[in-house]
Parts: C-alpha cells; sequence; structure tokens
C-alpha cells in the first residue's frame, strides 16, 4: 500500500467534496425549477390568478361603462 502525504490526502478530500456539492447542486437546481414551473401554473392556468384578476377588471369596466 502506498504511503500518502498530507497534500494527497488533501487533495482526495476536495475532490469528494466537490464531487458532493456537484450532486447537492443539481438536486437545487431541479427544486428551483419545479418550483417556478408550480408558481407558473398558479399564475397563468384557466383558473389562475390573472385570470381571475382579468375577470374582476372586465366586469369593473363593464359595469362602469353601464353608468
Amino acid at each position: 500500500m502506498k504511503n500518502l502525504n498530507a497534500y494527497e490526502v488533501m487533495g482526495m478530500i476536495k475532490a469528494k467534496q466537490l464531487q458532493k456539492q456537484k450532486g447537492a447542486s443539481m438536486i437545487e437546481y431541479a427544486l428551483l425549477i419545479a418550483a417556478v414551473v408550480g408558481v407558473a401554473t398558479v399564475m397563468f392556468g384557466d383558473t389562475g390568478m390573472f385570470n381571475t384578476i382579468e375577470t374582476k377588471v372586465t366586469t369593473a369596466a363593464t359595469g362602469i361603462s353601464n353608468l
């Protein structure tokens, strides 16, 4: 078995930490994309928030024009 010096051991530890960080980053990006898709679905869906606001504005404008 080869004897490792301190620099080689530290290099191996850093390489292992970097691999773990890359895996965590991929999961974080996937969760972020899922959150953005979820918010977009709520905001722009058929029964979403913007549709509700548009309906209320249209109703108010129609009411004003009928005065």
